[in-house]
Parts: C-alpha cells; sequence; structure tokens
C-alpha cells in the first residue's frame, strides 16, 4: 500500500467540478478516496473508492460507490489496482440495475502534485477510451457543498435495517478495561452506512482498529459487508436482518496466511444498549472471542 502515500496530502481537484481527499485506514492496510463534487444543478454529489490489500489473493483489491444516475441507478464497482513507478493500471466490474459493465483506468503521474487519470471501457471489442481528466493537488481543503433545499435524500428500503444502529456508541469487551468507540454513519449521497471502531492505545490516543462498509450489492441483490482491520485482516461476506431489528454477519476472515469463518451478531436489548458478539465458527461449533455492550453517546449524523 506504500504506493498510495503520494495521495494523501490536501485533496486532487479536477478544477472546479469536483475535489478527492484520501485518507487511510487502520495500520495502513487500506485507503479510501472520498469524491465530493454538484451536479448541473447544484446539488452534491459523492463516490467513494476504498482500496486494500487482500492478504489471501495478494493483491490490492478496490470496492467503489457510484451515486444513483438518473434512469441507471446507483453502482457498486469491485476490481483491483497495480502500481508501477509512476503509473498504475486498475481493472473494475461495474454493477448497475440490469448491467455490469468493464471498465480500465490508467493513472500517469507528472510530477508529485499532478496526474493524468484515463478511463476505458470494454464494451465487447476491448478496451477504448471513455473519458481522460487533469488532476491536481491542492494543499487546502473544499468546503462541503451544501444540499438544495428539499433535495435532501433518505436511505433506501434495501439500507433501512441499518438506521437504528447509527450514531455514535461506547463499550468494553467483556468487563476488561479498554473502552471500545463504534461509529455509524449514513453515507447519504451512496446509501451505505461505514463504521469505524477505535479503542484506546497505552498513549491515551484513539487506536484506529476496524473499518466496515455495509452496503446492499446491486449486482447480486443482497446486503454485503467488507471489513479491515489494523492487523491487516479483511473480512468479507453477507449481512441478514433477525427479529425485524437485529444484524447477523456471515463472514470469511483472511489474515497472513490463515482464513476462518466468523459469525457476528448486533442485538439490541430492551434497556436501548446494543451488544456486539463475535464467535469463530469451525464446522458446527462456536468459539465466543468478542463480547461488546455498547451505549450510545451520540444521535445519528449525516456525512
Amino acid at each position: 500500500m506504500a504506493a498510495f502515500a503520494r495521495m494523501e496530502a490536501g485533496e486532487w481537484r479536477l478544477g472546479t467540478l469536483h475535489a478527492t481527499a484520501w485518507q487511510w485506514g487502520p495500520g495502513q492496510h487500506s485507503i479510501r478516496a472520498h469524491r465530493v463534487g454538484t451536479d448541473i444543478d447544484g446539488n452534491p454529489w459523492r463516490e467513494l473508492m476504498i482500496y486494500y490489500w487482500h492478504p489471501d489473493r495478494e493483491q490490492i483489491r478496490s470496492l467503489s460507490f457510484h451515486p444513483d444516475i438518473p434512469g441507471i441507478g446507483r453502482g457498486v464497482g469491485e476490481g483491483t489496482i497495480k502500481f508501477d513507478g509512476d503509473r498504475a493500471e486498475s481493472a473494475l466490474e461495474l454493477y448497475q440495475p440490469g448491467s455490469r459493465r468493464k471498465l480500465a483506468a490508467r493513472w500517469v503521474f507528472d510530477g508529485p502534485d499532478r496526474y493524468r487519470d484515463i478511463l476505458l471501457e470494454d464494451s465487447g471489442r476491448g478496451l477504448a477510451p471513455l473519458a481522460e481528466w487533469e488532476y491536481a493537488r491542492s494543499v487546502e481543503l473544499s468546503s462541503p457543498p451544501v444540499p438544495a433545499a428539499g433535495q435532501v435524500p433518505t436511505p433506501s428500503k434495501s439500507i433501512q435495517a441499518f438506521v437504528p444502529f447509527l450514531g455514535r456508541w461506547e463499550g468494553r469487551d467483556d468487563g476488561r478495561a479498554e473502552l471500545v468507540q463504534s461509529n455509524f454513519h449514513w453515507m447519504e449521497h451512496l446509501d451505505v452506512v461505514a463504521l469505524s471502531v477505535k479503542g484506546e492505545s497505552k498513549a491515551n490516543k484513539p487506536d484506529h482498529l476496524l473499518d466496515a462498509y455495509f452496503y446492499h450489492h446491486v449486482g447480486g441483490d443482497e446486503l454485503r459487508c467488507v471489513a479491515m482491520s489494523s492487523s491487516g485482516g479483511v473480512f468479507e461476506g453477507r449481512v441478514t436482518l433477525s427479529n425485524d431489528r437485529d444484524l447477523e454477519l456471515d463472514l470469511t476472515r483472511y489474515e497472513g496466511d490463515a482464513s476462518d469463518r466468523r459469525l457476528v451478531r448486533f442485538e439490541f436489548a430492551p434497556d436501548g444498549t446494543l451488544r456486539t458478539r463475535e464467535w469463530l465458527v469451525e464446522g458446527n461449533d462456536l468459539t465466543l472471542v468478542l463480547d461488546i455492550i455498547h451505549r450510545r453517546t451520540l444521535e445519528p449524523q449525516q456525512d
């Protein structure tokens, strides 16, 4: 992931159309690019690209979320990227309602503060150029765009199950002293719920433990989760709703040379607390590895 270090300072602008800010994930095993701009009517839109090292596939994977395009719908992209000096090559399958597109991108850097992004698409006759953009770094960060009156979106039906979890929570693992802080927030223009988990390090500063993303995959028509930990672990799997309000995650964990199955449950108690439990699954046996009771500390906020 070291090649992404050139991206993190400031933000990358495409003229006045949009700007992309980069942020490292836990342990710098992942990085995400959050792109913000406005459409022709002045309404804000967002894109989110996540790049992470996958220990089992031994490659940098990408996961991207694209806004709702009138007449087309939202998009979810999955792919890979490779760096070679001042160039990068990526391949992407973009899932949109009723379609799957094969795309590729080439980044060509011209010094530390400028690069060219060439987008290509395979429509059945091989890759052909589709668009090209020039990005330049800005040390100053742009102000978030303000939605027009009456244009604030609401969670889709697919993502409604996550609404009760939105906000900040605090808890301790099975009575231990270490405090764990969890923040569920909804990225409204992408209909994605992002979870950030932090703990207290020995220096009494927040230790970024985990990032997770919950989303509806339009290609598979199912709820999915992808998560990255500070130790380099990657979790991938499906999300199901139980008891009309609790969530169950059936995940495969990849870390180092090993992989295993994990079952995670988010369950509400009558007093409003949230219990998070994680089990290691071996055949028909479940071994509890995590048990945290959370209390809400902050009401939901939009990103």
